[in-house]
């Protein structure tokens, strides 16, 4: 899996940390030969998972949605996923 990280400072929380290895875990596990791109902006983190084949984009979807819940993290997703086969998605950061 190929992870692109933009705008993150020198030293990342713990707790965020956590959660990109937890999520990198599950997304391996569905598609190891996806790209996720994660951007830092000062109020959430986007992320964006582009899948290898298509085919993988529901399965991708639900694992992370399940993840998530685990968490008790509400996600804000993109609405145009089946259009880009792309996963768009942000975490709002709370202090």
């Amino acid at each position: 899996m190929n992870i692109s990280k933009r705008n993150f400072p020198k030293i990342i929380r713990d707790n965020d940390d956590v959660y990109f290895m937890h999520l990198q875990g599950v997304i391996d596990s569905v598609d190891e030969l996806c790209n996720m791109e994660i951007t830092k902006t000062p109020h959430s983190y986007h992320f964006r998972i582009a899948p290898s084949v298509p085919i993988y984009l529901i399965p991708l979807l639900n694992e992370i949605l399940k993840l998530n819940t685990i968490y008790g993290i509400h996600l804000d997703l993109s609405k145009s996923m089946k259009a880009s086969s792309t996963i768009a998605f942000d975490i709002e950061i709370i202090e």
